[in-house]
C-alpha cells in the first residue's frame, strides 16, 4: 500500500510538472485542437473502459482555473457532480486532457466514500482509484 500511494504521488507530481512546463511553453505549442465534443467523449471513453459506465453523466467542458491554480475540477452539489470542468489554458494535448478526466472521474467515483470515512478528497480512498485506472490503463 505504501508503494502505491509513493507511486500515485509520483504521478500526481508528474502531472503538475508537465503542467507547468506547458503553461510557460505555450507560445511553443504546436496544437492539438481539443474540441468540447473531444471532452465528453473522452469522459465516456474512460467511464466505460475504467468504470464499467457507472459513473453518472456529467457534461465537461472548458473553463479558465487559472485562479484555482488547477488543470481540472468536479462540481459537486450535495454530492451529485454536476459538471467537470478543465482549464483551457494549461490543458493543450489529448493525453493531458485524458489524464486531467481520469482524475477528475477518479473523484466522482469516490466523493461519497471519501466523505463517509472522513478522508483528503486525495487520501486513500482516491489514490486506490487512480492506482487501478493506472494498471487497467497500462494493461491495455
Amino acid at each position: 500500500m505504501r508503494r502505491l500511494a509513493l507511486f500515485v504521488a509520483f504521478f500526481v507530481a508528474s502531472l503538475a510538472t508537465v503542467g507547468i512546463a506547458l503553461r510557460g511553453a505555450s507560445l511553443a505549442y504546436a496544437g492539438e485542437s481539443i474540441q468540447q465534443a473531444d471532452l465528453q467523449r473522452f469522459y465516456q471513453e474512460i467511464n466505460s473502459e475504467s468504470f464499467d459506465g457507472k459513473l453518472p453523466d456529467v457534461p465537461v467542458r472548458w473553463s479558465d482555473l487559472t485562479d484555482t491554480d488547477a488543470y481540472g475540477i468536479t462540481r459537486f452539489d450535495h454530492g451529485v457532480p454536476y459538471a467537470m470542468e478543465l482549464d483551457r489554458q494549461t490543458v493543450h494535448s489529448k493525453s493531458f486532457a485524458m489524464d486531467v478526466i481520469r482524475h477528475e472521474s477518479c473523484h466522482i467515483a469516490t466523493n461519497a466514500e471519501a466523505k463517509r470515512r472522513k478522508e483528503d478528497p486525495h487520501g486513500a480512498t482516491f489514490v486506490s482509484c487512480m492506482a487501478r485506472i493506472l494498471e487497467t490503463d497500462t494493461a491495455d
